[in-house]
């Protein structure tokens, strides 16, 4: 089993940059460049239709990042629990546009509908407590069951190895740094959580470990919300 879908998408990067060049705050050859780094749709034709048809300054952020994991669906049309989405209101106020990146494909999948989740509501702060708190006590869990460090061979390297793996592209310079402080811990916690099971390799950790992707997803999801209604505020 792969845990990294349950800790990574890309789609967070995208909701970022989206939402960088919805307010006017990097250019078009920019969001085209970093969605070619993620392997994501990348039709220019398609982002400014969307951006044509997008409520930029609503009570809601631009774009909205939506993840889901085990026992957690997305509350979207398929495939979204399978992908993740990203949400853009619509223009009229009551319709929002669901894409959904499926990989190999060379445009979004795109549904229009009228219901959806309620947003996660949760600030940057309260999501990092809440992944610290989850860390710890999986932290306890996996000492209780007899590991160690020196269980684990060079985990420092293999960590270091995910976490730029997860930091390409970069997110854009007008992210806010509690944002971008809250995505690193999240890089982090996955990029551990992906390296002990890769090593430990006897998937006894998978309940301890497994548990804590629903709170990086959590933050994820945050720090992307908190981010594009900062980038609509300081735009105006």
């Amino acid at each position: 089993m792969s845990i990294r879908p349950h800790v990574y998408s890309p789609l967070q990067h995208s909701a970022l940059w989206l939402g960088a060049w919805f307010h006017g705050q990097e250019s078009t050859d920019a969001l085209i460049d970093a969605l070619l780094d993620l392997h994501q749709p990348h039709s220019v034709q398609v982002v400014h239709r969307l951006r044509a048809t997008a409520l930029l300054h609503g009570e809601e952020p631009a774009v909205r990042l939506v993840l889901a994991g085990p026992a957690q669906p997305t509350g979207l049309p398929d495939p979204a629990d399978e992908h993740g989405a990203l949400l853009v209101p619509d223009g009229d106020g009551r319709r929002h546009h669901v894409l959904v990146a499926v990989p190999g494909a060379e445009e979004w999948q795109w549904r229009t509908v009228e219901d959806v989740p309620a947003p996660l509501s949760l600030s940057p702060g309260e999501a990092d407590l809440r992944l610290a708190d989850a860390t710890r006590r999986a932290a306890a869990l996996i000492e209780a069951r007899g590991y160690r460090r020196g269980d684990l061979a060079n985990p420092r390297l293999s960590v270091g190895r995910l976490s730029d793996f997860y930091e390409t592209p970069g997110v854009p310079r007008s992210t806010p740094p509690r944002a971008a402080k809250l995505i690193a811990r999240a890089d982090r916690v996955a990029a551990i959580t992906e390296t002990l099971l890769d090593q430990a390799g006897d998937h006894s950790l998978d309940p301890e470990l497994l548990s804590l992707g629903r709170y990086v997803r959590e933050a994820r999801m945050a720090a992307v919300d908190y981010a594009v209604r900062e980038m609509g505020r300081l735009a105006g």
